[in-house]
This record gives C-alpha cells, sequence and structure tokens, in this order.
C-alpha cells in the first residue's frame, strides 16, 4: 500500500460536491459498459498480426503493436518538440495510438503485404463496419468512436504523425526477428526494396507530406533492416 500522505486540495468544497449521489450518477456510466470495453481491449489483445516477435515464433497482437506505438510515438514526438514548430500535442499523440487500429478486435488485421485493391476494398469496408459497431456498442462511452473519427480525418498534425510512425513499426518487428513473416509471404531482399519505396512515395503524396521527421525514421529503419536481411 502506498503511505504517502496526499495533500488536502485546496478546494474542499469542489470535491464535496463531486461526492454527491447526483453527481456520482451524472458522470459514472453503468458498470456494464466499462465491463464491455475490458471485454473488447482483452479480444484486442487476442487478435494477431503476421509480424512475429524477436523468436520469430510468437505471433505479434494489436495490444504489442498498440502499447509499441504509443511508446515510440510519445517518446519521438517529445525529442522533435524540441526543435519543431508547432510543437505536437503528446496528449493527443497518445490518445490516437491507443484507438488507431482498434476496429480490428472486432475485424481482425489484414495482411497489406502486397495487398491487392479488392483486398483493400474489402478492409476498408470490415473496419467501416467494426467501427459502426464501436459507435452503438459503447454509445454511453463516445471518446472511442470519436477519438477514431478523429484519427481517420487526418487532419491533425498529431494524426498523420501517428498514420506515418505506424508504417515504421512493421520494420521494427521484421528488423528484431530477421525477417521471419517476409519469408513467409515471399518477399525477398528485392521487393521489399520496392515495396518500402512505393509505400514512402504514396505516403509523401497524402498524409506524410509534412512529416519530414516521421518519413526520416521510416527511411532510417528500413536501411537496418535491409543489412539485417543482407546478412
Amino acid at each position: 500500500m502506498d503511505s504517502r500522505q496526499i495533500p488536502l486540495p485546496l478546494d474542499s468544497l469542489a470535491v464535496e460536491n463531486r461526492q454527491t449521489p447526483e453527481y456520482v450518477a451524472s458522470v459514472v456510466p453503468p458498470v456494464d459498459s466499462i465491463v464491455d470495453l475490458a471485454r473488447l481491449a482483452l479480444q484486442f489483445g487476442r487478435t494477431n498480426r503476421i509480424t512475429y516477435h524477436e523468436d520469430g515464433k510468437t505471433f505479434e497482437s494489436d495490444t504489442d503493436h498498440t502499447v509499441m506505438l504509443g511508446l515510440v510515438a510519445c517518446a519521438f514526438a517529445e525529442r522533435i518538440n524540441l526543435i519543431r514548430s508547432p510543437a505536437l500535442n503528446l496528449g493527443l499523440v497518445s490518445q490516437f495510438t491507443i484507438v488507431h487500429d482498434l476496429v480490428e478486435a472486432i475485424c481482425g488485421d489484414t495482411n497489406t503485404l502486397q495487398i491487392s485493391s479488392d483486398a483493400r476494398q474489402s478492409k476498408d469496408l470490415r473496419e467501416h463496419a467494426a467501427l459502426e459497431q464501436i459507435r452503438e456498442r459503447f454509445v454511453r462511452l463516445p471518446w472511442i468512436a470519436a477519438t477514431i473519427d478523429r484519427y481517420e480525418k487526418l487532419d491533425t498534425p498529431e494524426a498523420r504523425f501517428v498514420k506515418v510512425l505506424d508504417k515504421v513499426l512493421p520494420k521494427l518487428t521484421h528488423f528484431l526477428n530477421g525477417g521471419v513473416a517476409l519469408r513467409e509471404h515471399g518477399v525477398d531482399l528485392t521487393l521489399i526494396a520496392t515495396v518500402n519505396g512505393s509505400q514512402r512515395e504514396a505516403i509523401v503524396r497524402t498524409y506524410g507530406a509534412d512529416q519530414p521527421e516521421a518519413l526520416a525514421l521510416l527511411l532510417a529503419v528500413h536501411e537496418e533492416l535491409v543489412k539485417v536481411l543482407n546478412d
């Protein structure tokens, strides 16, 4: 138990007002909503990606990916905020990383390596349906769907920053396990250079044009991955 003394708030009347039954009833959602959200989070943790842990055998889960993205994005944003103006809002960056793939708890992850246009369209439709399910299921907790909406609009620098970094992370896992998933899916050294080049060009043309720092990291990680695959 934490034995540290918690200082009394200066405005004790305000605290007392927040302890009234009327106030509590107005802000605390029904417990079943929170239980259902916990259920969704556990389901999210059971959703596997095609990528692996360092052992090349244990699948990376969507929660592994989400925690990794949150750590990388916030740490990197804080670093570049020392010289970047305007600065990125770390709170918003963190919120976007938490929800960016949450729909996959319902519709599953999709392998986008060499994905066809038809498969991408199917992915988009399934993810949209999953988002609408989340919106209806958590109508008493509207932050979830609203934050996904805000991220998907990509109309803030923070959303675009997170979106670019999301493309960096698979390269990190490939680097850490020596490219096991790449080989399993028929992606050799020549092809990965082509895929990465096309990916970077598409990002620059669309949401990543104003994110040079994240794009630089994307290129740097790709170069390190190529070194590993060459060994």
